[in-house]
């Protein structure tokens, strides 16, 4: 491979300072990528640092676009919420003796209709008969409803709050590397407060959701921004260093 030498060097520096359609951050862009590299390093060692740095920027600018819109984060919150409720009210009304109760009055409808009319085999006051049956039967039956509404509030309460996380786990973390970008840090910590979700209560779970993403979205809107235009500026330096060819043929 043909090795770019200092002559070369100062040519690429001097006409990047000197071209007025090369940008001023992409100008910096050329001129960094030449930092601390030996005299005889090739072209394309600095072609790969910019190469590295676009890749980098682009990550950068990637994860800033994953911050949820705040009407799906509303309804997702909302939701959850709504489910919550709905599920809180379903098991006041089937509790936690429900299940025992409808296995008991089967058990003892079964018996009756065995062995018909007889004493009451727990209290021995009363006969299980034709009326208790009637009695029996209804009670029942709204001990299967209560436990199938149960049944339904929770399992609306679970997909709401998977589908609330699933948001929340669908906003990518930003670059472990700055790239330069002072807004990383803010990023960072917005991100991590983001995702440190409440695990034992659906409404704190939506109550953390919804007050943690005004922070998010404004940090990840300023690494957004200057990532983009750190990006254009990369882009730009990296088309510029690209047109130059090879020393001594390549």
């Amino acid at each position: 491979m043909a090795m770019a030498d200092q002559q070369l060097r100062d040519q690429i520096l001097r006409r990047a300072a000197a071209d007025d359609d090369l940008g001023a951050r992409a100008r910096l862009v050329v001129s960094a990528a030449w930092n601390d590299l030996p005299a005889d390093a090739p072209l394309t060692a600095a072609t790969d640092r910019v190469d590295d740095q676009v890749e980098l920027l682009e990550r950068h600018h990637a994860a800033a676009s994953t911050a949820p819109d705040a009407d799906d984060v509303e309804r997702a919150c909302a939701a959850v919420r709504s489910a919550a409720t709905g599920q809180a009210g379903a098991e006041r009304v089937a509790d936690a003796l429900s299940a025992d109760r409808i296995q008991f009055l089967e058990t003892s409808l079964e018996f009756h209709a065995r062995h018909g009319t007889q004493p009451c085999p727990v209290c021995a006051a009363s006969a299980l008969d034709d009326e208790w049956v009637v009695r029996a039967r209804a009670a029942l039956a709204a001990e299967k409803d209560a436990a199938s509404a149960l049944r339904v509030a929770r399992s609306a309460a679970h997909r709401a709050r998977q589908a609330l996380t699933a948001l929340v786990r669908a906003v990518q973390a930003p670059p472990a590397e700055d790239a330069g970008l002072s807004e990383i840090v803010a990023a960072r910590v917005a991100h991590q407060s983001f995702v440190t979700l409440p695990t034992d209560d659906d409404g704190a779970l939506a109550d953390h959701v919804a007050g943690a993403l005004p922070e998010l979205s404004a940090a990840y809107d300023a690494l957004g921004t200057a990532a983009a235009a750190e990006l254009a500026a990369a882009r730009q330096a990296r088309t510029w260093l690209r047109g130059f060819p090879s020393p001594r043929g390549g």
